[in-house]
């Protein structure tokens, strides 16, 4: 089987790198194209997965973010009529319309609401054979072509089956895996449907660390500059180390979704606050049904702080209750991983 894989973003890497593997393994091949996207392309090397970098991270304007969309697609497009793959996996625009352009199946992994993402929805859904979105999307009202599952995007790197947290990882660090260091993450919020969006605000962003400072280590991993005063918590790791760390961490905040999740996925207590709160039926389905993170919009960035400094009363019970959520979680969901083996090779024979 060939396959061409499009990994326009860090967290694309961890979602495919265990299938890219496995195509390897099982005698196949594949065309890897990636993005310089703050970590992706060193995580792509760090996994040992050969890759074609065709595109560059624009500034935060639509304009910007437009022209570098068309330009990867027409790249894409490029290596997929020279590679002739029996089908095409990412969460990109670029995987549908390519897709279709050299008749052949293509997978878009997704697990935004397309009501959030809706360029995304509506120039790839139309054109993409397969959406494949977790049960919490189940209505995403594209049809037959739609396929659920039941778990999360992260599950295909961080379930059980395929990450065991190294406490050696963090030691080599600096970092005591048995006592108290707290993880933030700050984004830059620069995707095509982050425009005009909003995360945690400055001021709760220095109310928790000064809370949290009394308590343990605070370290904080930013895509963009630091004001002066955050700078020296500034957190710089191999990126192939992140999950390790997160894994003995006492709490995560910030404003990223993915690492909302992944700190979920880990059973470690999870908080975000941004202005997406609400409207995303995966990190609901986690904070209703599951009651693994909890979510703030910006505007109730006092509650965040409150909810922190109550949690801190008792930081290894919160963190005893998380990893047994944890285990009910994991209990109802897929190892994604080899889910996504079985269906895309299934889906994926060649037709004379």
């Amino acid at each position: 089987m060939r396959v061409l894989f499009d990994l326009a973003h860090p967290a694309h890497v961890h979602l495919y790198r265990h299938l890219i593997k496995r195509v390897v393994a099982e005698d196949g091949q594949v065309f890897v194209a990636t993005r310089e996207k703050d970590v992706a392309v060193d995580l792509c090397r760090a996994y040992g997965i050969a890759q074609t970098v065709i595109s560059r991270s624009r500034p935060k304007s639509r304009a910007a973010a437009g022209i570098e969309m068309a330009w990867r697609t027409v790249q894409i497009a490029r290596a997929a009529l020279s590679f002739r793959p029996d089908a095409l996996v990412g969460s990109s625009v670029s995987i549908g319309p390519v897709g279709h352009l050299v008749r052949r199946p293509s997978f878009v992994f997704t697990e935004d609401d397309g009501a959030v993402v809706p360029l995304f929805s509506r120039v790839t859904y139309p054109f993409c054979t397969w959406v494949v979105t977790p049960e919490a999307l189940r209505n995403e009202g594209v049809g037959a072509k739609q396929i659920t599952y039941p778990g999360y995007h992260e599950l295909a790197y961080l379930h059980p089956n395929h990450f065991k947290p190294d406490p050696e990882v963090p030691r080599r660090l600096g970092l005591d895996p048995g006592g108290r260091y707290f993880l933030v993450r700050l984004v830059a919020l620069g995707s095509h449907h982050d425009i005009g969006a909003a995360g945690i605000p400055p001021d709760a962003v220095h109310r928790l660390i000064a809370l949290l400072k009394e308590r343990g280590r605070v370290l904080i991993t930013s895509e963009g500059r630091l004001p002066a005063e955050l700078e020296e918590l500034r957190f710089r790791m191999p990126p192939e180390t992140l999950h390790d760390v997160l894994a003995f961490a006492s709490l995560y905040f910030g404003d990223s979704q993915t690492m909302a999740i992944e700190a979920a996925m880990l059973g470690v207590p999870s908080l975000r606050c941004n202005s997406f709160v609400g409207r995303l039926s995966v990190m609901e389905e986690l904070e209703h049904r599951d009651g693994l993170t909890r979510g703030f919009l910006p505007e109730h960035a006092g509650g965040l702080v409150e909810l922190v400094a109550d949690w801190c009363r008792d930081l290894d019970g919160v963190k005893a209750e998380m990893r047994r959520r944890r285990k009910v979680m994991l209990a109802r969901c897929v190892d994604l991983a080899q889910w996504q083996w079985e269906t895309v090779s299934r889906l994926s024979i060649r037709r004379p």
